[in-house]
């Protein structure tokens, strides 16, 4: 009887433990996960609009240069 009853009350505390946890801690956990989720999803999308801006830039310069060198031509001419 004292290896069912011990079995009984192990149980019961694991269940005890196990709806605790499932109450106060587990949303905790997920709301962490969501918010790094979100910090990540984040910074990719400002890497990528880095990424943007700079091959503007990149089009920007390279439009400049080419400007740059016919003005040159036309003022040596």
């Amino acid at each position: 009887m004292s290896l069912n009853a011990t079995l009984l009350i192990q149980m019961t505390v694991f269940a005890t433990v196990v709806l605790f946890s499932m109450k106060f801690i587990w949303p905790m956990i997920m709301e962490a996960i969501e918010q790094r989720n979100k910090s990540i999803s984040d910074g990719l999308a400002a890497a990528e609009k880095g990424q943007q801006k700079l091959s503007d830039a990149e089009s920007e310069v390279t439009g400049l240069i080419s400007e740059a060198k016919k003005q040159a031509t036309t003022i040596l001419d």
